[in-house]
């Protein structure tokens, strides 16, 4: 099998650190700026580039100048991985009082360039189409971000070689990942089929069944509904023309 390797910047790590390395020394606030935040700053900078390894023995996904900090899962670790739209908060499109935060704001807009969508509200949410990698344990053991590859086409493509897709796309609203740890992935929210449907709604809380029948009355009325529910976390139950 052909090794392929893809090299990732992590962007906003690397503009927040540059940034306010640059504050500093432009405001002159040298009591911040001492042997104990460098070091740290400059810890930060060289974290901000990864790389993503792919072979016959497995996917690794380490930094690039600091090689220690890695993450590196085996193809028989992986149990299957799941298509995953993700859609998050655009928290840099409310940043905009200042010169400095609309030059940082102008700057991160013309690299990232990444996809939006307006929920429910009317608020900007960023589109990230994301494969996670689920190990023996149910946890999701690795996350990538596959708009932010040069050859994401050829690391889709190793992949599926690879190992065995859980179901098609799935779309997820703000989707939380801890600081430490693994993320745990309960299949039953994930549903492929009407009767996992069905098993997932006799799983709901009270209150997300209310919202749920709510739902299917707005859509018997002649509403749209999709954008709501996936605000809601329901948009499993819906199609996505409705």
């Amino acid at each position: 099998m052909k090794e392929i390797k893809s090299i990732k910047v992590n962007y906003k790590l690397l503009i927040f650190s540059l940034f306010f390395t640059f504050s500093l020394l432009v405001d002159g606030d040298s009591v911040l700026l001492n042997i104990y935040t460098v070091p740290i700053l400059v810890i930060l900078i060289l974290l901000s580039f990864y790389q993503i390894i792919i072979n016959r023995e497995g996917i690794s996904k380490k930094t690039l100048i600091i090689p220690f900090f890695k993450t590196v899962k085996k193809w028989r670790e992986i149990k299957y991985y799941v298509t995953v739209v993700e859609y998050n908060s655009d928290h840099f499109s409310n940043y905009n009082s200042g010169y400095k935060s609309a030059l940082e704001t102008t700057f991160l807009n013309s690299i990232f360039k990444q996809k939006t969508i307006r929920n429910s509200l009317g608020q900007i949410l960023k589109i990230s189409n994301c494969l996670w990698f689920i190990d023996q344990q149910s946890k999701v053991c690795l996350r990538l971000d596959i708009d932010k590859y040069s050859n994401s086409d050829e690391i889709l493509k190793s992949i599926q070689i690879n190992e065995i897709s859980y179901g098609d796309e799935f779309e997820v609203n703000e989707p939380s990942f801890p600081i430490i740890g693994y993320k745990k992935f309960n299949e039953i929210y994930f549903p492929r089929n009407s009767e996992e449907l069905a098993l997932l709604e006799n799983k709901l809380t009270e209150p997300e069944k209310i919202k749920l029948k709510n739902l299917r009355k707005r859509k018997e009325n002649g509403d749209k509904v999709y954008l709501i529910s996936r605000d809601l976390g329901l948009n499993m139950f819906f199609d996505k023309t409705e």
